[in-house]
């Protein structure tokens, strides 16, 4: 994979406008369920969970919000990288066009979703008088960076198995369900029995909403060791993501 120049420059730039508008045609509300889908999955899961736990997590929603918003990025990202290339066979086809151009376009478009997603967050923090650790807010671009390296390769990875395998969309949808229970979007780590923590370390997803949190919602300071392992992993994942899309890319246009 090369340097975008103007040319593929111009050509992502489309693709995300692409992306972005298509996801709202045909929608009477448009971009405006960018809003309202959070909201009422607020509205949801506040009524019915922070009666639960509403003695173990304070402010609820902004606990809610923290990790529902980067679970729908990442689970909406992967989902539309990974049919980027199988639903662009017709530009493929014809042109010499660099494919990771699709993935990636795809993966920015979702995460223009997903800064909308904050600033509602943010409102919301200012309605339910959330405190702004200032100090430590800014760091949590850093696990946001990390999951879009992440992203970015396992867009690349599944673009592919995707068009050798199509059943990959419909095992998504099971896998993003599991990781929505394996993420502790809802719930707190502490009903969780202490041996099974182990287990959470491995889902990714879950080291980035953890670190998201610790700078928006506990405004933790950043420890050093975190950040390092989880920088590593997400460059791991893009590394092997880059060794699979560049030993395949070549040859799937004869799979369309």
């Amino acid at each position: 994979m090369n340097f975008i120049n103007k040319q593929d420059l111009f050509l992502l730039t489309e693709i995300i406008k692409k992306n972005f508008s298509s996801k709202y045609k045909d929608s009477v509300l448009g971009i405006f369920w960018t809003i309202l889908s959070p909201l009422l999955m607020l509205m949801l899961f506040t009524i019915i969970f922070s009666t639960i736990f509403g003695r173990n997590i304070g402010n609820y929603p902004i606990y809610f919000l923290c990790g529902w918003c980067t679970f729908h990025f990442f689970t909406s990202a992967v989902g539309i990288s990974m049919t980027s290339l199988k639903s662009n066979k017709n530009i493929l086809q014809r042109t010499p066009t660099p494919k990771y151009i699709f993935v990636l376009g795809a993966i920015i478009s979702e995460l223009l979703n997903f800064i909308i997603m904050l600033m509602i967050l943010g409102i919301v923090m200012v309605v339910t008088h959330s405190p702004f650790y200032l100090p430590t807010i800014f760091f949590s671009i850093f696990p946001i960076i990390c999951l879009f390296i992440m992203l970015l390769g396992l867009g690349l990875m599944l673009s592919i198995a995707c068009v050798y395998y199509s059943d990959i969309q419909h095992l998504w949808t099971v896998v993003s369900m599991m990781l929505m229970y394996a993420s502790a979007i809802f719930y707190p780590m502490d009903i969780i029995p202490e041996p099974y923590h182990q287990y959470f370390i491995l889902n990714p997803l879950f080291w980035v909403i953890d670190q998201f949190r610790c700078f928006v919602y506990y405004g933790n300071p950043p420890q050093l060791v975190y950040m390092i392992n989880l920088f590593l992993l997400s460059l791991i994942i893009l590394t092997i993501g880059i060794i699979v899309f560049k030993k395949y890319e070549k040859i799937i246009t004869m799979k369309f």
